[in-house]
C-alpha cells in the first residue's frame, strides 16, 4: 500500500528532508518533496538501505550536524558545556544530540569504521567575563501585628433605627469625624489655629489634585482599621454638614436635591414671535412655523382644530387656501407670494414695459394678404415683389407662410404671405396676429368665399384695419356690385357706399391697381403711426421653421420691437441658441449683422425647430434661455399629459373674465343649418346688451361645424355654438385636444338664456354694506410687539372675525379698520354675541381709547342680472 515519506519518516522518528535523501540514495528517483508517495518496491528498497545504515542520523534538513567534539573529563562528571550542543559556527545544526545519562559510558565506535574527517571549526572569540553586581541587602521590615477586620459594635437604637429604613452608619461616621476634629483641633498648636473648613479637605472631587493632604489621614490612626465603603463614606462626609450650619437633625436626615445651573453661553438661537412675514408658496408646516417664529406643534394643533386632517406631519404641504386661513387663527400677518419662475421674470416685463416716447421712432408696416385659394395673393405679392413664386408653388396655390420686405420710395413696407386653402388655418391665423393691416384679398368673378369669411374673422379677432384688394378686374364679366354687397353682408361696407373699408380694385397680371394698393396701405400706415424702439432687446415672432442640410435648423422669425444682432441668445418656445446668421427672405445668400422692427430674416443656431406662432426673445445669459427653454418643454409636455390648453367656456366665464376692470367680451362662432336661424339668434342676442358686457361674433355661416371653426375658437378664445348641426368627427377629437368648447342647441331660447347666464356672471357683483353688532370699549391693554389690545363689552349684535370695524369717537366716524383678532378668555373665537366681553385687536391702528364704539360691519357680494 502506498505510503507518503512525512508519515514514513515519522514512524522512523527521522526528518523528512532526511528520508528524501535517503531515498535518492537507495535509487528511488522522483521524490523530492515530503509529500510524494512510495509504493511497495520503493519501501522494500529505502528499508534495505536504511538497514545498510545509509544516513541514518547523518543529515538533518540541509545542514550536517557536526560530531560532537570530544568532552574533558569533567563532562563524564555529568556537567555540559555550550560547545556539548551548539555547533562550531555558533548555530544549532539538526537535531540536539542525545546524551548519555549520569553514570554511563559514551558508546564507542567500532574499530573497523573509518573515522569522519573533522570540520573546520570558525575561530572562536574570547570575551572578558560580565561583572557581577552585588545587590545591596534588603532592609528588614519591622514585624507588624497581622491584619484584621475591624469589629464595629453599633448601638442598639442605631441598629433599630436601620431596621427603619435609616441609615446608622452614616450617624456614627459623623460622630467618628466629630471626635476626629476635636482631637486634631487639641493637638494643633496655639498660635496657629485650624480652622475646621480647613482641617477638612481642600476637594472632593474625583480625580483632581489639592494643594494639600488631608492633616486627619495621616492624623487619625484609628480610620485605617474602617474597610473601603467606610472609608469612602468618611470622605464624603468631611465637608462641613447640614447640622453645623444650623439644620435640624430632621432636616439633615431628610434627602436633599440640590438644583443644578446650566450656564449658557452664546445667543439665544430661539426665532421670536414674528408680525409681519413673507412666505413663499407652496410652503410645509415646518417653513411656515418657522417663518412666523412658532413652534411646529403648536401650528399642528391648529390644523387639526380646524378639521385638516389626522395624517399631517411637519413636512406636509399646505394648501393656499389652509395656508391663509392658518395665518389668521394664529394672529400672523403673513404674505404670501407663489414661487415665479424665471420666464415669468424676464419675459412678460420685456413687452409689457411701457416706451419712453422719446425713443420711439417710425418703424415699417406689416401687411399680411389674406383671402381664399386661388383668389391670386402670391399673385398680386409677385408683382409687387417683382418676382416669381407662383409658378414654383405644386399644384398652383401656396402651401408656406412667406415674409418679404421692399421699399417703396424711401419707405420700407413689410408683407406676410399665408396660403388660403382651408387647411391652412393656423397659418392665417399667426399671419393676422403679427400683422398691423389685413389685406383681404377677393376675386371679382368669384366673390366672397368660406375662406374669404373666415380671414374675415382672423382680422376681427387680431383687431387690426382691413383693405379690400378685389383681384381679377381685368377678367371680363365681373360683377363688382355682386361683390360689395356680400362684402357688405360680413359687416365690410366699402367706402364707395360710404363705409370706411377702402377697396381697391386691382389685377395681378396686368398690374392694374398696384400703386394705389401701395399708397392706400401707406396711407393707412401713416394714420396709425406704428412706432417702435429699436435700442431695446429684440423680441418678436417666429413665423416659420425648418430644417436645412447645411444650415441646420433655420427660423423665419419677424422682429416687432428693438434690434437682433448676430450673437444674441434668443430663446423661441422650448428652443434656444446664440444667432449664428441672419439671412435674407427675398436672397438667402445675403447675410444681415443688425435687423431693425418689422423685419422678416431667417435666423440659425437654435437648438432645435421652435413651433410656428411662438414668441422669440433675447435674453442677457445662454444659461437664462436654457432654463426658460427647459422649462417650457416640461410645461408643454405638461399640457400634453392633461388634455391641452383650458379655454373659455360658458361655465368657467366668471372665473376668468369677471374680475377685470376692463369692458368684457364674450367672442362667439356661430354655425346654423339654415341662414334664418342665424338671423333669428343675431337679433335675440342683440337683447343682451349691458354697458360692462357684450357679445362679439367672430363668424357665424351655415353648415356643420368644421376643424376651421375649432382652429380660429383657439386662436381667438371664442366658444363655438352649434344650432341644429353637429361637428364632424376630426372637428370633435380636435376641439377635444384644444380644449375648446362646442355647444349644441335644438331650440332658440335656450341659447338666450345660457348666454344671458354667462353674460350675467361676468358682470360685476353689487356690495352692500350689512351690519353685524356694536361694542364699547371698555378698557385698553398695552402689549409690546403685539399693539393695543381693547377690551369691549358687546352692546348688541354679534362680532364676528373677518369683518370690518368702524370706529365711532365722539359721535364721528375716526376711521374704518379691518378686525385682526378677536378673543375671549385668551382662546381665538368666531364670534361674540351681546352682553358677552372679548378683546379686539384692529389691524393698522393702536391709539384706541376707553369710550370708543366698535361698529362691526361686512360687505356682502350680491349677484347682478340684467
Amino acid at each position: 500500500m502506498p505510503i507518503r515519506i512525512y508519515a514514513l519518516a515519522k514512524q522512523l522518528k527521522l526528518d523528512s528532508k532526511t528520508l528524501v535523501d535517503i531515498c535518492n540514495d537507495a535509487g528511488v528517483t522522483g521524490k523530492g518533496s515530503a509529500l510524494a508517495s512510495l509504493t511497495d518496491e520503493e519501501l522494500e528498497k529505502v528499508k534495505a538501505q536504511l538497514a545498510s545504515g545509509g544516513r541514518t542520523g547523518a543529515r538533518s534538513g540541509s545542514a550536517t550536524v557536526a560530531p560532537a567534539p570530544q568532552r574533558p573529563k569533567a563532562a563524564d562528571a555529568g556537567t555540559f558545556r555550550r560547545e556539548d550542543y551548539v555547533s562550531p559556527s555558533g548555530t544549532i545544526g539538526g537535531k540536539v544530540p542525545v546524551l548519555p545519562a549520569k553514570g554511563d559510558k559514551a558508546p564507542q565506535k567500532p574499530a573497523g569504521e573509518p573515522t569522519a574527517p573533522a570540520e573546520k571549526t570558525a575561530p572562536a572569540i574570547k570575551l572578558a567575563p560580565m561583572p557581577t553586581s552585588q545587590q545591596p541587602p534588603a532592609a528588614a521590615k519591622p514585624k507588624e501585628p497581622a491584619a484584621q477586620k475591624p469589629d464595629i459594635k453599633l448601638p442598639l437604637d442605631a441598629i433599630r433605627a436601620g431596621r427603619l429604613g435609616e441609615k446608622p452608619l452614616a450617624e456614627e461616621l459623623e460622630k467618628h469625624e466629630k471626635r476626629h476634629r476635636a482631637a486634631t483641633k487639641k493637638a494643633a498648636p496655639p498660635q496657629a489655629p485650624v480652622d475646621d473648613a480647613a482641617a477638612a479637605p481642600l476637594s472632593t472631587d474625583r480625580g483632581r489634585r489639592t494643594g494639600r493632604r488631608p492633616v486627619a489621614a495621616e492624623a487619625d490612626a484609628g480610620e485605617t482599621l474602617l474597610g473601603g465603603r467606610e472609608q469612602r463614606q468618611l470622605k464624603r462626609k468631611r465637608a462641613p454638614s447640614r447640622r453645623q450650619k444650623g439644620e435640624s437633625e430632621e432636616d439633615s436626615r431628610t434627602p436633599r436635591r440640590t438644583a443644578r445651573r446650566i450656564r449658557r453661553t452664546g445667543t439665544n438661537t430661539a426665532a421670536p414671535r414674528k408680525s409681519h412675514v413673507v412666505v413663499a408658496l407652496p410652503c410645509t408646516v415646518r417653513t411656515f412655523s418657522e417663518a412666523i417664529g412658532m413652534p411646529a406643534g403648536r401650528v399642528l394643533g391648529k390644523l387639526l382644530s380646524l378639521g385638516a386632517g389626522a395624517g399631517l406631519n411637519i413636512n406636509a404641504e399646505l394648501e393656499p387656501e389652509m395656508a391663509e386661513l392658518l395665518a389668521v387663527e394664529l394672529g400672523a400677518e403673513v404674505d404670501f407670494r407663489r414661487q415665479v419662475d424665471l420666464e415669468t421674470q424676464l419675459l412678460p416685463t420685456v413687452e409689457q414695459d411701457e416706451e419712453d416716447p422719446a425713443t420711439l421712432e417710425p418703424r415699417p408696416p406689416i401687411i399680411t394678404f389674406l383671402g381664399h385659394v386661388d383668389h391670386g395673393k402670391t399673385s398680386l405679392l409677385d408683382r409687387i415683389l417683382a418676382i416669381d413664386i407662383v409658378s414654383g408653388e405644386k399644384g398652383g396655390i401656396t402651401q408656406h407662410i412667406r415674409a418679404y420686405q421692399v421699399r417703396k420710395g424711401d419707405r420700407a413696407i413689410s408683407f406676410v404671405d399665408t396660403p388660403g386653402h382651408e387647411a391652412f388655418t393656423e397659418m392665417r391665423a399667426r399671419g393676422a396676429n403679427v400683422t398691423d393691416i389685413a389685406v383681404l384679398v377677393v376675386a371679382a368673378d368669384d366673390g366672397v368665399m368660406p375662406q374669404t369669411e373666415e380671414a374675415i374673422s382672423h382680422a376681427r379677432a387680431a383687431g387690426v384695419p382691413i383693405v379690400v384688394a378685389l383681384n381679377k378686374i381685368d377678367l371680363p364679366g365681373v360683377d363688382v356690385q355682386r361683390t360689395y354687397q356680400q362684402l357688405a353682408a360680413n359687416e365690410l361696407l366699402p367706402a364707395e357706399w360710404g363705409g370706411e373699408i377702402e377697396v381697391v380694385k386691382t389685377s395681378a397680371v396686368t398690374g392694374e391697381g398696384i400703386d394705389a394698393l401701395l399708397e392706400t396701405l401707406l396711407t393707412v400706415a401713416e394714420l396709425q403711426e406704428f412706432k417702435a424702439n429699436p435700442n431695446r432687446p429684440a423680441f418678436g415672432t417666429c413665423l416659420e421653421a425648418e430644417l436645412h442640410e447645411d444650415r441646420g435648423v433655420v427660423a423665419k422669425v419677424l422682429v416687432e420691437q428693438g434690434t437682433l444682432h448676430v450673437g444674441d441668445v434668443v430663446v423661441c418656445g422650448s428652443a434656444y441658441g446664440r444667432v449664428k446668421a441672419m439671412y435674407d427672405t427675398l436672397d438667402f445668400s445675403k447675410q444681415h449683422a443688425t435687423v431693425g422692427p418689422s423685419m422678416p430674416v431667417n435666423v440659425t443656431g437654435l437648438s432645435e425647430a421652435p413651433g410656428a406662432g411662438d414668441r422669440f426673445h433675447v435674453v442677457p445669459e445662454i444659461s437664462q434661455a436654457r432654463q426658460i427653454a427647459e422649462h417650457r418643454a416640461a410645461h408643454a409636455r405638461q399640457q400634453s399629459l392633461a388634455g391641452g390648453p383650458v379655454h373659455v367656456t360658458l361655465e368657467n366665464l366668471f372665473d376668468r373674465l369677471g374680475h377685470k376692470d376692463e369692458v368684457q367680451t364674450l367672442n362667439i362662432i356661430l354655425r346654423a343649418d339654415v341662414r334664418g336661424s342665424i338671423e333669428a339668434i343675431r337679433k335675440e342676442l342683440t337683447k343682451l346688451q349691458h354697458p360692462e358686457v357684450q357679445i362679439k361674433i367672430l363668424q357665424a355661416t351655415v353648415g356643420g361645424i368644421t376643424e376651421a371653426d375649432v382652429h380660429l375658437a383657439d386662436a381667438s378664445d371664442a366658444v363655438i355654438i352649434g344650432f341644429s348641426v353637429v361637428p364632424d368627427e376630426s372637428a370633435r377629437q380636435l376641439a377635444e385636444a384644444r380644449g375648446v368648447q362646442i355647444r349644441r342647441y335644438d331650440i332658440i331660447y335656450q341659447v338666450t338664456d345660457d348666454l344671458k347666464a354667462a353674460l350675467e356672471g361676468m358682470l360685476k357683483p353689487e356690495k352692500r354694506e350689512a351690519d353685524l353688532g356694536r361694542a364699547l370699549v371698555q378698557r385698553t391693554f398695552q402689549i409690546s410687539r403685539v399693539g393695543t389690545i381693547a377690551g369691549c363689552r358687546v352692546m348688541a349684535g354679534t362680532i364676528q372675525r373677518d369683518s370690518r370695524v368702524r370706529l365711532i369717537r365722539e359721535n364721528r366716524v375716526a376711521g374704518d379698520y379691518p378686525l385682526e383678532s378677536l378673543r375671549r378668555e385668551k382662546d381665538d373665537v368666531r364670534e361674540v354675541r351681546e352682553g358677552m366681553e372679548c378683546g379686539i385687536k384692529l389691524r393698522g391702528y393702536n391709539d384706541l381709547k376707553e369710550g370708543d364704539i366698535l361698529e362691526v360691519y361686512r360687505i356682502e357680494e350680491i349677484r347682478r342680472t340684467f
